[in-house]
C-alpha cells in the first residue's frame, strides 16, 4: 500500500512539473513572447528618442517599429520611456559571497539578495564584478555560482590583481617580482582570461597593490590584451596631492601595453590641495587625442565608502581588510597611532560613519566619535581597535567636493556606476545609498532637476558606452538581434529613496524591467523571475 501511495505521489509531481513547464514556455504560435507598445524609445545611442513598439522572442529583441502581430504578453508603455537596461561596470557583486561569512550562506535563502533587487529596482540588468583588485580569484567558479543561484542580473567578472597576488605570494608580499615570480603571475592571469574573465582590475591604494610596481601591471596588461581584455584601475592615490600622478600611471599602462584602460570611480578625495577636476579632464583628453582608449566611471555622490584601512598609509596594512600584526601591539602600535592622529586631523572621527562591521554590528550606523564616547575611549584608540579586527569595518566619509562630481559628470568618456554590492533589506549591515540609488539619482537630480546634461547623454553613459568599452556583444542598445535587457521608466517617479542614515530603500520609477527576455519587474513590482546569467567573456564572441 505504501509503495502504491508513493507511486501516485511521484506521478502527480511529474504531472505538476509538466504542467508548469508547458504553461511557462514560450508559445511558438505567437509572433512575440513580449510586446512593448507605444513607449518613447531612447535606444542607448545619440539618436533622438522616438515612439515605437519592441518585439521580444526568447532572450532577444527581434523587431522595433510599428509592430503588428500576437504576443503572449503585451506591455503598454505609453507615457513612459524605454531604454536598454543599465550596465554597472564598477560593481562588487562578489563581495557578499567572498567576505561575508555566515551571510554568504544565508544569501542562498534570501531572494532579494540573490535576486539583486537593489539593482533591479534601479534599472540595472548587467554588472561587472571583481573591481579594485578585490573579489573572487577563480573566475570559472564564481560565474558557475552565479548561474547556480540564478542571480537577478547578468554578471561579468574581472580577474582581481590584488587578491591573486596575495593568493600566490602570501603574507610577505614582494615589492619587485623576480622573473620567475612574474612569469607565474602572468600565467595565472592567462588562465583566468581563458576561463572567461573580461579583463583584470587593480587596487593600488590597497595592499598588496600599494607595493606593486607599474612595470608589473604593464606585463600583466600585455597578457590580458592578447585575450581582448581590459584593465580597470583603482588608482594609487585619490587625494588632491596624488590623483594626477595616479591618473598618469593608468595612462602609462595603457600606452605601454596597448590596452583599453578604465579609471575607476574617478574623483578627488580630501585633502584636496589645489587640484582641480579640469586637470584630470585635461590628462584624459590628451591621452584620448593620442589614440589611447582611456575612459573612466563615476558614482553620483560626494561620500565615499571604503574599508577603514584606506585611511592609514599602506605600510600598516596586510591587505585591504586588516592591518599587520606588529602594529596591533607596542612598539608598532605607537607608530600606527601617530598615523591615525594625522588621518583624524584631515577627516575627524565624527565624520567617519561605520557602514558594515561584521565583528560588532551594533556599531553600524554610528560614527567613530559616537562609538568612542559610548566605550569611554578616545577616538584614536577606538580607530585602532576597529582597524585591528580580522576584517576592519567599511566606513562612509564625506571626502569629495560636489563641484568636482558635477564637473566630471557630463563628459562622454565618464560612465555611470554604483561601486556597490549585493545587499538585503533583511540583513543587519548598513550600506551606501549608491548601492540602492546611483542610477535613479543621476537621472532625477542631475538630469531632470539640475539639467547638468541631457537625458539622452545620461542614458548613453549607462548603456551603449560601457557596452562598447567592455565589448559586451549585443548589449547596451535597443536594436533587433540584441539581447532583451530593457528598462521601462516613469520619469515622473524615478528617484532614489536611500539616504546615508537609511541606506536600504529601493528606488522608484522602474515600471518594467526585462533581463534576457525575462520580466523581472512588472507594474513596479518584482516578479521573482530571474533572467540573469554569469557570462564568460571570450574575445571572438
Amino acid at each position: 500500500m505504501k509503495k502504491i501511495i508513493l507511486t501516485i505521489i511521484y506521478i502527480l509531481l511529474i504531472a505538476l512539473a509538466l504542467m508548469f513547464f508547458l504553461g511557462n514556455r514560450p508559445d511558438p504560435s505567437t509572433d512575440y513572447d513580449l510586446l512593448i507598445q507605444n513607449g518613447t524609445v531612447y535606444d542607448g545611442t545619440l539618436a533622438d528618442p522616438y515612439v515605437a513598439d519592441i518585439g521580444i522572442k526568447g532572450d532577444k529583441i527581434i523587431a522595433v517599429g510599428n509592430l503588428k502581430g500576437t504576443a503572449q504578453k503585451t506591455i503598454n508603455a505609453q507615457g513612459l520611456i524605454v531604454t536598454p537596461g543599465f550596465i554597472d561596470v564598477h560593481n562588487h557583486a562578489d563581495f557578499t559571497f567572498k567576505y561575508a561569512g555566515l551571510m554568504r550562506f544565508l544569501a542562498y535563502f534570501t531572494p532579494d539578495w540573490t535576486g539583486y533587487y537593489n539593482y533591479l529596482t534601479q534599472g540595472v540588468t548587467t554588472v561587472i564584478s571583481g573591481n579594485c583588485g578585490l573579489g573572487y580569484t577563480n573566475v570559472k567558479k564564481w560565474l558557475a555560482m552565479v548561474n547556480r543561484m540564478k542571480f537577478g542580473t547578468n554578471v561579468y567578472h574581472l580577474a582581481p590583481h590584488g587578491e591573486i597576488r596575495l593568493e600566490i605570494f602570501g603574507k610577505d608580499q614582494p615589492e619587485t617580482l623576480t622573473p620567475s615570480q612574474l612569469e607565474k603571475l602572468k600565467k595565472r592571469f592567462a588562465h583566468e582570461m581563458e576561463n572567461g574573465a573580461i579583463g583584470f582590475s587593480s587596487g593600488l591604494e590597497y595592499a598588496p597593490g600599494d607595493v606593486t610596481k607599474t612595470e608589473e601591471l604593464i606585463e600583466i596588461a600585455k597578457v590580458v590584451k592578447k585575450y581582448g581584455g581590459i584593465h580597470t584601475s583603482h588608482t594609487r592615490d585619490l587625494t588632491g596631492p596624488g590623483v594626477l600622478t595616479s591618473v598618469q600611471e593608468a595612462i602609462k599602462i595603457s600606452r605601454a601595453a596597448d590596452i583599453p584602460v578604465q579609471i575607476s570611480h574617478i574623483q578627488i578625495n580630501s585633502p584636496w590641495d589645489n587640484t582641480k577636476a579640469s586637470q584630470i579632464i585635461e590628462l584624459i583628453e590628451q591621452a584620448r587625442a593620442e589614440g589611447l582608449d582611456i575612459t573612466a566611471d563615476q558614482h553620483p555622490y560626494n561620500h565615499g565608502l571604503a574599508r577603514l584601512t584606506i585611511h592609514v598609509p599602506p605600510k600598516f596594512c596586510l591587505s585591504s581588510t586588516t592591518i599587520k600584526e606588529k602594529y596591533k601591539t607596542e612598539p608598532g602600535r605607537s607608530e600606527l597611532k601617530k598615523a591615525v592622529l594625522k588621518s583624524l586631523a584631515v577627516i575627524p572621527a565624527d565624520k567617519i560613519l561605520i557602514s558594515v562591521y561584521l565583528a560588532k554590528p551594533k556599531y553600524q550606523g554610528q560614527t567613530i566619535a559616537e562609538i568612542a564616547q559610548k566605550e569611554n575611549k578616545n577616538p584614536a584608540d577606538m580607530f585602532i581597535e576597529l582597524l585591528s579586527a580580522k576584517e576592519a569595518p567599511a566606513v562612509l566619509v564625506e571626502d569629495q567636493k560636489e563641484e568636482v562630481v558635477r564637473e566630471l559628470m557630463p563628459h562622454d568618456y565618464i560612465f555611470t556606476v554604483s561601486d556597490g554590492w549585493w545587499t538585503s533589506q533583511k540583513s543587519s549591515e548598513a550600506s551606501h545609498p549608491r548601492a540602492y540609488g546611483a542610477f535613479p539619482r543621476k537621472i532625477k537630480k542631475y538630469v531632470l532637476e539640475e539639467k547638468l546634461m541631457s537625458l539622452k547623454d545620461a542614458l548613453r553613459s549607462m548603456t551603449s558606452l560601457p557596452a562598447q568599452k567592455f565589448n559586451l556583444k549585443k548589449r547596451g542598445q535597443i536594436k533587433p538581434g540584441y539581447y532583451a535587457d530593457i528598462a521601462v521608466i516613469d520619469l515622473n517617479t524615478i528617484a532614489e529613496k536611500a539616504t546615508y542614515k537609511d541606506s536600504k530603500q529601493y528606488s522608484t520609477g522602474i515600471v518594467y524591467l526585462i533581463v534576457n527576455g525575462v520580466l523581472t519587474i512588472e507594474n513596479r513590482q518584482i516578479t521573482g523571475q530571474r533572467g540573469g546569467k554569469g557570462l564568460k567573456y571570450l574575445k571572438n564572441n
